[in-house]
């Protein structure tokens, strides 16, 4: 096993790797860690046959791995045999510092564990009763939804809505979510769910379709349309497309409790992945990030 840049990466060996994988996430896709990782590298065999994506940054010379913005998690693909078992460890020895989350712990080593929700398409109709009322009364009003191709009514939305409720979309998080659905687009994966009122556009998502998953990749909608329902009914119809096309439905990374709730109502039922931490870098350097983290927050 051996850490291999992303400029020396044979692309087609690794695409091939993540193809086989069953789950076939869109996260370590040549594409998506192209467009939201800094840099990234992978650690592989010589044929390709197991390995991890690692993205990772580089402040003052030292290297960190981290969890990009629009990822959940980084996933072994392959065979989990002795090199898994001392995967982490090899990892850790090339990065000073991590805050990186995977889809599964590796062995005898301790981690935080967080939960996604997934929707399976052949699950029964697990709603609750908050949502069934919320779609019964977006049905009693003028709303369409339907499927657009027009990736800019999403966008604007986006960055009409989002960056005065969620700090993260400020415009580097923006501009990584243009490239990011750009490129897949690209790939023609990318699915565009449009919702309008009274033929006025109000809202909608972004969605990828990649092997057998549905993932909710982002989406917003105006104040007024949201208290209506319009947020709970374009989830749903994102939903039934993953069932129509029996794809189980991801309703994403965002580990936010009122997000959790949301897609709970509407069924999701929650998965663990997990996250692990260490901090190499000498004191001077951790006080650098803490006190512009500080200053980035006001």
């Amino acid at each position: 096993m051996k850490i291999i840049q992303r400029e020396d990466i044979d692309i087609e060996k690794w695409e091939d790797l993540v193809n086989r994988d069953p789950s076939q996430n869109p996260f370590s896709r040549t594409h998506y860690l192209d467009a939201v990782a800094e840099n990234w590298c992978v650690y592989v065999d010589d044929n390709y046959t197991k390995g991890i994506a690692l993205p990772f940054t580089i402040r003052f010379g030292f290297k960190s791995l981290y969890t990009p913005i629009f990822v959940r998690y980084l996933e072994w693909f392959g065979e989990k045999d002795s090199a898994f078992d001392s995967a982490l460890k090899e990892i850790q020895s090339h990065f000073d510092i991590g805050d990186w989350n995977v889809k599964e712990p590796f062995y005898s080593c301790f981690s935080n564990t967080f939960v996604c929700q997934l929707i399976d398409p052949g699950l029964t109709d697990n709603q609750r009763p908050h949502a069934k009322r919320m779609l019964n009364k977006v049905k009693r009003l003028n709303y369409s939804i339907s499927i657009g191709n027009n990736t800019s009514l999403v966008h604007d939305s986006i960055e009409r809505e989002l960056p005065q409720k969620i700090a993260a979309f400020q415009p580097k998080s923006l501009a990584v979510l243009r490239k990011l659905v750009n490129a897949i687009a690209s790939t023609d994966t990318l699915v565009i769910v449009e919702v309008r009122k009274e033929k006025e556009f109000v809202g909608g998502l972004f969605l990828v379709e990649s092997g057998s998953k549905l993932l909710y990749l982002k989406g917003a909608f105006t104040a007024d349309s949201k208290k209506e329902g319009a947020m709970y009914a374009a989830m749903q119809y994102a939903i039934e497309i993953g069932k129509n096309t029996n794809r189980t439905f991801d309703f994403g990374g965002s580990r936010v409790e009122g997000v959790r709730r949301f897609n709970l109502t509407l069924g999701g039922l929650d998965k663990s992945y997990v996250n692990y931490e260490w901090n190499r870098a000498p004191f001077w350097f951790n006080w650098i990030k803490k006190v512009k983290n500080k200053w980035k927050k006001k």
